[in-house]
């Protein structure tokens, strides 16, 4: 009897917390998506073990190709900043379909996203950072693709790390007095990088972190910017 109350007594906890698991992801962490998938055999990870849990992979079908090549770009972060990023608990989700068919971002249905026009919603935007879930949508990452940034999946996981690994860049004197600096150099009549430091600082971490053209471009107008950013870690 009192081994069944025992068990019993287990149940009624770890149900509870299943299911709070469940709610939380709702998806499949990285590391419990199949070893032979096409995803996993296209994927050469530096940080396996920390990317193997902070990745959300969705539930239906999706292109496991460009699945690979967003989760590729996010590994090339320092393992530093992304045990950081571990130790936060920020998860970066990977969906189709609509933005605010997923849980944490369902109460923006209807609503136009500060610098969008043209009767654009949130249910149309592929990606949205700042909160301890990163939401990408698979097959957007390039600018042009819903978005205006060199790369969705980077923009949207710098908000997170400015809002909850460094408690507020945005704030930050050194950041702000490059930014007033640097502004109108790398991003020339674009108000929306002119007006918001979260906005020129998600741009430019997703310009280091992409490298090539952008990360030179970035070095050649905003110095300052770029060694803000390359500090970080």
């Amino acid at each position: 009897m009192k081994r069944m109350l025992s068990l019993l007594f287990t149940l009624s906890i770890s149900l509870p917390l299943m299911g709070s698991s469940q709610a939380e992801t709702d998806g499949i962490i990285l590391k419990d998506y199949a070893s032979k998938s096409l995803l996993n055999q296209s994927l050469v990870l530096n940080s396996p073990n920390l990317l193997g849990n902070i990745i959300i992979l969705p539930t239906e079908p999706f292109d496991e190709l460009k699945a690979a090549e967003i989760i590729s770009r996010i590994d090339n972060l320092p393992y530093s900043l992304l045990k950081k990023i571990a130790n936060e608990h920020i998860k970066v989700k990977l969906f189709v379909g609509k933005l605010t068919d997923n849980p944490t971002a369902s109460d923006l249905a209807g609503i136009i996203p500060r610098g969008y026009k043209n009767g654009t919603t949130w249910d149309d935007v592929p990606g949205i950072g700042g909160s301890k879930t990163v939401l990408v949508k698979i097959g957007n990452s390039e600018k042009g693709k819903g978005h205006s940034s060199v790369n969705l999946e980077l923009h949207e996981l710098a908000h997170s790390i400015d809002r909850h690994v460094y408690d507020g860049i945005r704030y930050d004197d050194k950041f702000l007095s490059a930014w007033n600096k640097e502004k109108t150099l790398l991003f020339p009549n674009n108000d929306y990088f002119l007006s918001f430091p979260e906005e020129y600082f998600a741009e430019t971490f997703a310009m280091y972190y992409l490298g090539g053209k952008d990360r030179r471009l970035l070095k050649e107008k905003a110095p300052e910017t770029y060694k803000f950013i390359k500090k970080l870690n």
